[in-house]
């Protein structure tokens, strides 16, 4: 299953070698559309055992797709929700969903408060980022949606766009990518350090966006390395770096900073409940982004990881059992590369 921009979401079936699209290596699929949105749907996750999606929808909120049914509908879940003190609060910007295997329990980001524009048939959902970025407030929070009681509580706050999430086999931690800070967050659902939110992976070389989990790694895709205009905002004193980011938020988009095309994924590790921190196993690079770039979702399946995107016209595939070299375009790094 595949969401695009203009709000489709689309089913992938008779996968198998093709040479229409010029390049003999493709994988060609028939698509069919079980669905729409008016929104703009994002990272999703499938109900074990069914056929039941629960997506993020960067306009709408937490949505619900039931794909066993003949005419599939998308059913808004929760758009706002009731916090503890009896007042609501709206949910701006849904961005990623997974589901524990042990609870149901749906874990999802609300990235930001700013709310994405509408531009033509479609969504500006990267223009809301940019803002977000340069206004430099965290306002992204990781929520969960009990399915049994029908109720959206708030996990954690005050995360600088708050991304991908992704949650272990066991549903013992969450990780979080916390896109502009560049980092990987790890929110402990058991254990002496339940309900805390900690730095999993520090200083990563660009911006953070989807998550995933197998058995043994987690996965983040980075689909932009740092700009240089970030490194230099981040070396100026902050009465400066925050009168630059104001007058930046006030120039039309058509001459907004770009991101800069590269394409990465990490690979991390995870402690157990009793330990904190992580570290890289591998680091997957497109320097140049020549083969592939802006990867903002991935999906990790029978040791390959799919790799989508909000620019590319195609999935990227990649066989972690493949032999790699170190030479460009595609770089790998691991901490054995690093002691040689």
């Amino acid at each position: 299953i595949y969401a695009l921009a203009q709000g489709y979401i689309i089913k992938l079936t008779n996968l198998g070698p093709g040479t229409s699209s010029g390049d003999s290596g493709a994988i060609l699929a028939d698509t069919t559309v079980v669905a729409k949105t008016v929104g703009f749907p994002l990272g999703g996750k499938f109900v074990s055992g069914t056929k039941i999606m629960y997506f993020a929808d960067a306009v709408l909120g937490l949505c619900r797709i039931d794909l066993s049914k003949e005419n599939p509908k998308v059913e808004l879940i929760a758009s706002q929700f009731e916090l503890d003190d009896g007042t609501i609060s709206k949910i701006n910007y849904a961005d990623d969903v997974d589901i524990g295997s042990k609870s149901g329990m749906v874990y999802f980001s609300d990235a930001t408060d700013i709310v994405s524009e509408q531009e033509g048939k479609t969504w500006d959902v990267l223009h809301g980022y940019l803002l977000d970025f340069m206004r430099s407030k965290r306002t992204g929070r990781l929520l969960r949606y009990d399915p049994v009681r029908n109720k959206v509580e708030v996990l954690a706050s005050n995360i600088w766009f708050a991304n991908g999430v992704a949650v272990n086999e066991e549903e013992t931690f969450l990780m979080i990518s916390e896109t502009s800070m560049g980092r990987l967050l790890k929110f402990n659902l058991v254990g002496p350090d339940q309900g805390k939110l900690e730095i999993l992976v520090d200083g990563l070389p660009g911006f953070v966006d989807g998550a995933d989990c197998s058995k043994a790694y987690c996965y983040a895709p980075l689909p932009s390395s740092c700009p240089p205009i970030v490194r230099l905002l981040n070396s100026l004193p902050p009465s400066i770096e925050a009168w630059l980011k104001t007058l930046m938020m006030m120039l039309p988009k058509a001459v907004s900073p770009k991101a800069t095309k590269y394409g990465g994924v990490v690979e991390v590790t995870v402690g157990d409940e009793s330990s904190s921190g992580g570290s890289i196993t591998r680091f997957f690079q497109d320097p140049s982004g020549e083969c592939i770039h802006g990867i903002t979702g991935v999906t990790s399946h029978d040791g390959k990881l799919y790799l989508g995107s909000l620019e590319n016209n195609f999935i990227g595939v990649l066989d972690l059992d493949a032999p790699f070299d170190e030479s460009p375009p595609f770089l790998i790094f691991s901490n054995e590369t690093a002691q040689q």
